[in-house]
């Protein structure tokens, strides 16, 4: 059988990954998470795989039946599409198979999980004629520690039709093995799906050696290193084929330098962590399944915030913590290792950000989105207008100010001894007039007692800039224009004000004695922070994603023309660039320390990229 070439179609991918069972029939699994991230590392990378990957764990019965829909129903005749399934199966007593999900009950599987006849049905009308499933799949009904499950289904004969491949971990009467999970903290790929996964790392999986891995030859391979490392499971494929699937190119090995070129003059200084650190090189890991803000850098941590998800990593290792779900898509705050955000009820929530388990936290209604931390103190607002200050190291509540409805999109922010919240006017009873106008409010920092309250002439969006220099609120000049205008944080009188050529970007930033924005038509402004007056201006590639950022005297912009660029301040001369397509984050930057950056593309993924690099 001859392989098909990569081809011009589009390389998709839609990895789901369920480990966390609500049931208590349903074991926890923790290969799960891994496969997705392993597969989803080499079947993107444009040297390998070079597919468009969606990953979902965890999810949720309608989210999962929703994105299966969409990524058969949206595909075109040219297109590879490939779907793969890690988690526990279940039968109901007609012996049909489902794809078990969080929340499946396993005696009612038919209203709790993905049935196969719904894949079926959905692979029915898809119109690529390259369709494979993967399934790293079982029962749970004897689950065994370091099994996936026990007697496995037919679902190649389940799931097998025209123009489809579908590959399963074993045959009926074999378990789906789980990886070596010695170390819980650090769970390994399943059996099958390690196999998989170094075939196509390594290009091993290449059998007759013509640089690309067809879907035939990484079958073979998995089957043949399974049986070499004695693992009791025999993987089978079913379906029909008009040709063999390509499904990756081998990767290029790069040259290693000779010894002789690699010696180096012995040294008596040991190079501490910050060197060692330095010399490394830029990465990228897979983190979430798409779009996601960006990064937060917290106590060793990293922290990818995905509507309704927080994926943690290790700074150091790029070790992946458990996925922590979240209640409300808002942004969680992050202090000591630890996440809090609105939980069920909007009961405020706090967990550890490397175990995924919950911590105590004060008991308390807050608002989504509109938390905040400064030092030791969590500021929370209420449903009610409240604001709270809540001390983090013991969970009681310092002091409670009733300040109004709160506006949304503003967090709290603490300047000059003061915490500055963006409130809104209570409607009179029966007045639906308009919306209610915005303002700003400080109270004392220490003891929540009313301080002083800005009432502008304009209408105000729900984004600023806070800093002890002063708060830089954006108003509506117009109904193409915005401005800024600059409040004494101590006492609440306007400073300056500085009308825009158009609406802004993404909110403003407060950097080094400037204050720099960038308006809907590529125009990159900064203001002397203290006068107002402008002093440069420049152009960027495309509309800025994210709030400006700076790194000591270097500010960095990320834009639609996927560029990220570094400028020199406080002249604003260009010195480099990136080219990564960043996620969108109107009010977010991306992590930084002096020797990094930590930046989320539009494509979910987390890469590190060195601050200092020649132009």
């Amino acid at each position: 059988m001859t392989s098909q070439a990569l081809g011009e179609g589009h390389r998709r991918a839609l990895l789901i990954g369920t480990g966390t069972y609500d049931h208590p029939e349903l074991s926890k699994l923790l290969s799960p998470e891994v496969d997705c991230a392993g597969l989803t590392e080499v079947l993107r990378d444009p040297e390998i795989g070079q597919f468009e990957v969606q990953q979902l764990v965890d999810a949720d019965r309608p989210i999962l039946e929703r994105a299966i829909e969409e990524f058969f129903l949206t595909a075109r005749r040219d297109d590879i599409c490939l779907l793969y399934f890690s988690c526990h199966g279940v039968r109901n007593r007609s012996d049909k198979l489902y794809f078990a999900v969080r929340n499946t009950d396993p005696d009612r599987p038919a209203h709790s999980a993905i049935s196969a006849s719904f894949v079926h049905d959905m692979m029915d009308e898809c119109r690529a004629r390259s369709i494979v499933v993967v399934v790293d799949c079982c029962y749970s009904g004897l689950f065994i520690p370091g099994a996936k499950g026990s007697e496995s289904a037919g679902f190649e004969e389940v799931l097998a039709g025209h123009g489809r491949v579908i590959v399963t971990a074993g045959t009926r009467m074999q378990r789906a093995w789980e990886g070596d999970h010695s170390d819980a903290e650090t769970p390994a790929l399943s059996r099958f799906t390690s196999a998989i996964v170094d075939g196509l790392r390594s290009g091993d999986a290449d059998l007759n050696g013509d640089g690309l891995v067809t879907l035939q030859e990484l079958f073979k391979y998995t089957s043949e290193r399974l049986h070499l490392e004695g693992v009791k499971q025999t993987p089978r494929m079913g379906g029909e084929m008009q040709y063999d699937i390509a499904l990756a190119r081998v990767k290029k090995k790069r040259r290693q330098r000779s010894p002789r070129s690699t010696k180096k003059t012995p040294s008596h200084r040991t190079a501490g962590p910050s060197q060692a650190r330095r010399a490394e090189s830029p990465w990228r890991i897979s983190a979430a399944s798409g779009s996601a803000r960006q990064p937060v850098l917290v106590d060793g941590t990293l922290v990818v915030h995905e509507k309704y998800s927080l994926h943690v990593f290790d700074a150091e290792s790029r070790r992946r913590y458990p996925l922590i779900q979240t209640n409300y898509p808002g942004g969680a705050v992050f202090h000591s290792g630890t996440a809090y955000f609105p939980g069920p009820g909007s009961l405020l929530r706090s967990v550890d950000l490397r175990t995924g388990k919950p911590r105590r936290s004060a008991r308390l209604q807050v608002c989504d989105g509109l938390l905040s931390i400064s030092t030791d103190t969590l500021y929370a607002t209420s449903p009610d207008g409240s604001l709270h200050s809540i001390d983090v190291r013991s969970d009681g509540i310092r002091w409670s100010q009733e300040l109004g409805q709160p506006a949304l999109g503003c967090p709290p922010e603490v300047a000059a001894g003061s915490v500055i919240v963006m409130a809104e006017e209570p409607q009179p009873l029966g007045d639906s007039t308009g919306p209610a106008e915005k303002h700003v409010q400080a109270v004392l920092e220490d003891t929540g007692q009313p301080n002083w309250s800005y009432r502008p002439d304009r209408s105000l969006s729900g984004e600023w800039a806070v800093a002890d220099s002063g708060i830089y609120l954006v108003q509506q000049v117009d109904l193409s224009r915005q401005g800024i205008v600059a409040v004494d944080p101590t006492n609440g009188e306007p400073l300056w004000r500085f009308d825009a050529a158009a609406n802004l970007a993404v909110a403003p930033a407060a950097v080094s004695g400037l204050v720099v924005f960038a308006d809907v038509y590529n125009r990159l402004v900064a203001l002397d922070a203290k006068s107002g007056a402008q002093l440069w201006e420049r152009k960027t590639k495309g509309r800025v994603l994210t709030r400006p950022f700076a790194v000591g005297d270097t500010l960095f912009t990320a834009d639609r023309a996927a560029t990220v660029t570094a400028w020199k301040l406080p002249v604003g001369r260009k010195l480099r660039s990136y080219d990564v397509l960043l996620s969108a984050d109107r009010q977010g930057v991306p992590a930084c320390t002096d020797d990094w950056l930590y930046l989320t593309d539009s494509q979910g993924d987390l890469h590190a990229l060195p601050t200092k690099l020649r132009a």
